[in-house]
């Protein structure tokens, strides 16, 4: 029994993951786009835990890599794209020239997978990652959505969702290095003074304003490291 736990406890979670995915896309559907991308979120914490899970227990396998895949193609980048697309519609600025931008990061996160499933098997969780992931494209597209839904004193323009969309999309299909999250958190003391800044944010504004700031000041930390380290290997040159 313990045998057959371990080995199917994390593809169960993936199929959970997967269930919230499919929820979320029926849920935007009708329009519940709050719930959607709450939804889309759990799908996120899932999909870490299956990763975690696996690897604690020692049973990583390329069916839970090729089904994990699969996951994240419907979870982070097919339902996210329709979440998006539900709550721009309504808006009288919104039109159907628009839709190429948001079908874009369905490309670039298929492309994404299939670059990553082809990829020697990373040996440590610390090595950094080629690309950012589309669960981290699909999470900052929702929690943009979710922080817009949930703030009164403002909304993004359809600019600002285009920009994003470009710009996920690039990063996921480009061959930038980004960092494993364990170099976000090389001590308990940064830990700390990451729940203290997202304490604060929440205290201004929106929960789901403050984790998005926190996302997108991650990612542009991952970036200006690039930019540093290049910068670097110049001036060896």
């Amino acid at each position: 029994m313990n045998n057959y736990f371990r080995q199917y406890f994390p593809n169960s979670l993936t199929f959970l993951s997967l269930a919230c995915g499919l929820l979320s896309i029926i849920l935007s559907g009708q329009e519940y786009i709050m719930w959607a991308g709450s939804l889309i979120l759990l799908s996120v914490i899932l999909d870490i835990l299956d990763g975690f899970s696996a690897r604690k227990l020692e049973v990583e396998s390329g069916f839970g890599m090729q089904l994990d895949s699969l996951t994240d193609m419907v979870s982070f980048g097919v339902a996210p794209l329709i979440l998006t697309y539900q709550h721009l519609a309504p808006r009288d600025n919104f039109s159907f020239w628009i839709l190429p931008f948001i079908i874009l990061p369905v490309w670039a996160g298929a492309f994404r997978l299939a670059r990553f499933n082809l990829q020697p098997p990373k040996q440590s969780i610390h090595n950094d990652t080629v690309g950012i992931t589309i669960t981290q494209s699909g999470a900052i597209l929702t929690l943009a959505v979710l922080s817009d839904l949930s703030s009164i004193n403002y909304s993004l323009s359809v600019g600002v969702y285009i920009i994003l969309l470009l710009v996920l999309s690039y990063l996921m299909i480009s061959k930038l290095k980004f960092p494993s999250p364990t170099w976000y958190f090389p001590s308990k003391r940064f830990f700390l003074l990451y729940l203290t800044i997202g304490a604060v944010l929440a205290a201004f504004s929106s929960f789901f304003t403050s984790i998005l700031v926190l996302c997108l000041g991650s990612l542009a930390a991952s970036i200006s490291r690039k930019i540093y380290l290049l910068f670097q290997d110049s001036q060896a040159l």
